[in-house]
């Protein structure tokens, strides 16, 4: 081999080394990026729109959770989103939450005292919900929870037990400088 020769096939090897060492850090950091984000909620009051995501997120059958503690605790995570008394909020869920059993409560301050109202939405009914803040009903808040598949045994019971949430999101719709006037517990009212 000529002295020539012998350069070429350096420079030819140290280019093949190089270029292997960069598609390594490239397909690791895409894999690094790869991990499936969190399921978000839309929620949109006049002209603002949050992407929500929860405080916690668990696989439907519970064995998998990110944002849970050894011991079950989470951080609560609330998101302020103030919806004007007289305005109206339009939430989303996503497919991860929409196809399959979740929940919705929603808190409203009345003359009477703080009305709670829980819709239970069944699997592909429901993706999109309205909620109006009126002057005798004004939004304060609202909270999102989606079923798990797994279900709490309660000691002592041979039947019965806790439905879990998978995760939970939570908005604080107090409008701006809104007081409530009578913050009495009202009985829990259904959705229509």
């Amino acid at each position: 081999m000529q002295p020539g020769d012998k350069k070429a096939l350096a420079i030819i090897g140290s280019v093949v080394v190089a270029a292997l060492v960069i598609i390594a850090v490239a397909t690791t950091l895409l894999v690094r990026g790869s991990e499936k984000p969190l399921p978000t909620v839309a929620f949109q009051a006049g002209d603002h729109l949050s992407h929500v995501e929860p405080s916690f997120w668990c696989s439907v059958k519970m064995d998998e959770c990110e944002g849970v503690g050894p011991n079950g605790e989470f951080n609560l995570r609330i998101v302020d989103h103030p919806v004007p008394v007289g305005g109206r909020a339009v939430l989303s869920v996503p497919h991860d939450i929409q196809s399959g059993p979740w929940s919705l409560v929603a808190e409203y301050a009345t003359p009477n005292g703080i009305q709670r109202v829980s819709w239970l939405h069944m699997p592909d009914t429901k993706y999109t919900q309205v909620l109006e803040s009126t002057p005798d009903r004004v939004l304060l808040g609202v909270e999102i929870g989606p079923l798990a598949a797994y279900q709490e045994k309660i000691p002592g019971q041979q039947v019965g037990g806790d439905i879990l949430y998978r995760g939970v999101y939570a908005i604080r719709t107090l409008p701006v400088d809104f007081r409530i006037r009578n913050d009495a517990p009202l009985p829990d009212q259904r959705g229509k």
